[in-house]
């Protein structure tokens, strides 16, 4: 289930209000973007005062396609040339104020158990820590419904009521009807409002990362 309530009050706000009190337009117009920090194990995963806002979703869902266009910086984001492979926590500062952090995908078929042992190890380590994150991005590719793995992810994070924004990638894929009726299943299978999906395509500029830039400011602050 998307869970819209907070597990504690989130000072981190303060701080993201505070960045963002002189921006004109758009509360998240990109300034900046650079790589923070990184974490292969669960020590090494930081402890920050920044707001975090986490991306999960299974490999070859869009990832790193929708990091790079939130970010609009094509390069900065870490992929690995094998979908899965990719083992580790990746920390982007954005404007200074905000971090994107980028979970490792998973659902890849071709990863051994000990892998996604390591996987889940790692990522609840940082779900359940003290610097965890204060919103969880969960990517679904809509062209689908929801796989046994991504429902499995979202109670995960809904049993720690971590806040959760889905976003249905690839969406230029299909037709407008097409994709409304793809909204209504994957509401369906997670148990939240067609409504409260945000509908997100990389590739097609229609889909501007504004939208999903203000739901995101809008629920941490």
């Amino acid at each position: 289930m998307t869970c819209y309530e907070s597990r504690i009050t989130n000072p981190k706000s303060i701080m993201l209000t505070q960045k963002n009190a002189n921006a004109n337009s758009h509360p998240m117009k990109i300034k900046s973007a650079d790589l923070y920090d990184q974490a292969f194990t669960p020590r090494q995963i930081p402890h920050t005062q920044h707001p975090q806002v986490a991306v999960v979703g299974r490999s070859n869902v869009g990832k790193s396609s929708l990091l790079a266009k939130m970010m609009r910086r094509k390069k900065l984001v870490k992929t690995s040339s094998t979908p899965g492979k990719t083992r580790a926590l990746f920390y982007y500062l954005v404007n200074e104020s905000i971090l994107l952090v980028d979970l490792p995908g998973y659902g890849f078929s071709r990863a051994p158990k000990q892998v996604s042992s390591r996987w889940r190890a790692l990522v609840e380590a940082y779900l359940d820590g003290d610097s965890g994150p204060d919103l969880v991005l969960q990517l679904i590719d809509i062209r689908h419904p929801p796989t046994g793995d991504d429902i499995a992810v979202n109670r995960l994070l809904s049993d720690r009521s971590i806040q959760t924004l889905i976003v249905a990638t690839k969406a230029d894929k299909i037709s407008r009807s097409a994709r409304s009726r793809s909204l209504d299943v994957i509401a369906r299978e997670l148990a939240t409002s067609p409504s409260a999906i945000v509908p997100f395509s990389a590739k097609d500029s229609s889909f501007d990362p504004k939208e999903l830039w203000d739901n995101i400011i809008s629920i941490l602050t």
